[in-house]
């Protein structure tokens, strides 16, 4: 008999398979079980069907089984008013006794990664992040973007050297994990693909131990070329987040309401544009806060939280671009503003309280891309790869990197990016 999944039984005879949740043994065994759809009752009668109830005995929490049997219909019953009342059960692991309840602490649950799961709640989690990712991608096939598939071990460093993973001995020679897929997909550019992304993992030695930082992540990178500005880059990005936030919340508004208990964000405004001069201003006149002298050029987590307060509260955007950054707090490859060269044509974009973007028009001229990397302390030569991309013809451009995990764990409003990571990687977590 074909496997019918929880979520789709209908009455009649059928064959599901899943882990136990639930057991309740009296003068009738009930159990409950779930698959990755949903839950079912299972009512053992022991005068019925002895053999059932005596292979039953031995299941304990979280075995798993497969049930054949036949499903009615119950307005006695929850679980969606159905139950089951098997012909057998097989099965196909018994439980040892779980090493975590309800109780349990975070990093209990993350060494035990794979039974923390095992929640409804949780499976919910990934459902909106395989949705988030299928209408990111359907948003690129219908605009004309080429997807590629960067290298994740270069001898390249994105960023210049800073928070790189070294591979010591990569036959021979010194390798990197990459922090992100910045030079290839600018590399791309030259290939003239015009507009590409990637969704991918993306690796960075940063000891913080934040809620927001990890060391391992995925997230969507884009560029495109033929620009003028940052602003036409800032354009791309707040219609994949439109569109995409629209198709997820018109597959699952419902069950993020059961679980969260409103609506799916909806993104029916244009995204606030405010420079980070403005953002300053602001910060001092409407929220009392100065940005610490150390972090000027940039803004601090509760710079960033106030400031989307702010555009909260005056513009009712859960978004906001903050744009025009100071040339000496920005990457090497970030271009200049022709009026005011101390700036550059880039922007970070924050969701709810911290940021899930940066993005700019890079420097497209051989000469002045190789004089911002001097200016950045960087020694040409050991960007001379790099800069060979730019040597032989190469359109204006610019992008962004999108973080996933940073964009959803906001869209839940839930403590950590841990909870929204399927195996955590940070400073003190490398296992499971």
């Amino acid at each position: 008999m074909k496997r019918t999944y929880i979520a789709n039984l209908t009455e009649g005879e059928c064959l599901i398979k899943g882990y136990v949740e639930a057991i309740r043994d009296k003068k009738i065994m009930f159990l409950v079980i779930r698959d990755v759809t949903g839950s079912v009752q299972v009512t053992i009668e022991k005068s019925v069907c002895p053999d059932v109830y005596e292979k039953a005995k031995a299941l304990t929490l979280h075995s798993f089984v497969a049930v054949t049997g036949k499903c009615v219909y119950s307005e006695y019953v929850r679980n969606g008013g159905k139950e089951i009342y098997p012909t057998d059960v097989d099965i196909m692991s018994i439980a040892e006794v779980l090493p975590l309840n309800a109780e349990s602490g975070q990093d209990l649950r993350m060494d035990y990664r794979w039974i923390d799961l095992r929640d409804e709640k949780k499976v919910f989690l990934f459902k909106i992040q395989t949705a988030f990712e299928k209408y990111a991608v359907e948003f690129f096939n219908k605009n004309g973007f080429i997807e590629i598939h960067t290298p994740k071990i270069t001898a390249l460093s994105s960023e210049g050297g800073s928070e790189v993973f070294e591979l010591k001995n990569y036959f021979g020679q010194p390798a990197y994990l990459t922090q992100s897929p910045q030079l290839y997909k600018q590399m791309s550019m030259m290939a003239g693909f015009d507009k590409t992304f990637e969704i991918g993992e993306y690796f960075r030695a940063n000891p913080s131990f934040t809620s927001r930082h990890d060391t391992e992540f995925t997230g969507i990178d884009v560029e495109i070329s033929f620009i003028e500005s940052h602003h036409e880059v800032m354009d791309v990005e707040e219609a994949l987040l439109k569109y995409v936030i629209a198709g997820v919340k018109n597959d699952y508004n419902e069950e993020y309401k059961k679980y969260f208990g409103n609506d799916i964000i909806t993104m029916d405004y244009d995204i606030p544009r405010i420079s980070l001069t403005e953002a300053y201003d602001i910060l001092k006149r409407e929220k009392n806060y100065e940005v610490p002298r150390a972090l000027k050029g940039d803004l601090d987590p509760e710079g960033e939280r106030l400031i989307c307060e702010y555009v909260k509260e005056k513009f009712n955007s859960d978004f906001v671009f903050i744009i025009d950054f100071p040339a000496k707090a920005r990457a090497f490859y970030s271009m200049k503003q022709e009026e005011n060269p101390e700036l550059t044509k880039t922007y970070d974009l924050l969701f709810r309280g911290i940021e899930i973007t940066s993005g700019a028009q890079r420097e497209h001229r051989y000469e002045n891309l190789r004089q911002n990397i001097i200016e950045n302390g960087i020694n040409p030569d050991n960007m001379s790869e790099y800069l060979d991309f730019f040597r032989y013809g190469a359109p204006t451009h610019g992008g962004f990197g999108l973080g996933i995990t940073r964009t959803l764990v906001k869209l839940f409003d839930l403590p950590s990016v841990k909870d929204v990571t399927f195996l955590f990687r940070g400073p003190a977590r490398l296992k499971p």
